[in-house]
């Protein structure tokens, strides 16, 4: 699926239009992929916004000259680039700072409030399963509080797990010289040390 996604991207870059592509089940990985890809034929990585059970990666076409000259190179380099021929291919810095970007744009750890839906969730899970015991209070409360302490640990490990992987996401943006900058909807965002004086 990888490979038909990475087609159909710069099959859409052609037209020279800003794209949206969906991603339903590619992984941070294969979408930093793509942007790198795109990034090689003339486009610079916008956004990536969750939509349903996947994702949107939004892509711009680049007009600086730079980008320009990058994008006839590559284009002379990789003739077939949408019809299955030789791509260019990243290296693994790269791709670990698109990733890292990406993963501060959806913010990948869970908020306080989805982390509420899931508390409630847990809690009426717990009723339920204490109705289940009818009369029988003592091994209802017992089973209900089960619930609600495994809910109580798997809350706190996703709260760090996420906190960590954000940590670890931007001291890498940041150790590349990548700077927070509000969005025209207030929202920060890392862009690349070149783009920080750019509206976004």
């Amino acid at each position: 699926m990888g490979n038909r996604l990475e087609r159909k991207m710069l099959r859409l870059l052609a037209g020279g239009e800003p794209v949206a592509l969906g991603a339903s089940s590619a992984s941070f990985k294969k979408l930093a992929r793509l942007a790198f890809l795109a990034e090689q034929f003339g486009y610079e990585y916008a956004d990536l916004r969750r939509k349903d059970r996947g994702f949107t990666l939004h892509l711009e076409p680049d007009l600086r000259p730079r980008a320009r000259e990058l994008a006839a190179e590559n284009r002379r380099r990789y003739p077939r680039a949408a019809e299955g021929g030789p791509l260019p291919v990243p290296d693994a810095g790269t791709i670990a700072l698109f990733r890292a970007r990406m993963m501060s744009d959806v913010k990948r750890a869970a908020s306080l409030e989805n982390l509420a839906y899931v508390g409630l969730a847990f809690i009426i899970s717990a009723v339920g399963v204490g109705f289940e015991f009818g009369d029988d209070r003592a091994a209802a409360f017992t089973i209900a509080g089960v619930v609600v302490a495994a809910e109580a640990a798997f809350i706190t490990a996703l709260l760090l797990w996420g906190r960590r992987a954000n940590r670890t996401a931007a001291a890498l943006l940041e150790a590349a010289g990548f700077t927070r900058v509000p969005d025209e909807r207030g929202r920060l965002r890392y862009v690349p040390p070149a783009d920080a004086a750019r509206p976004r």
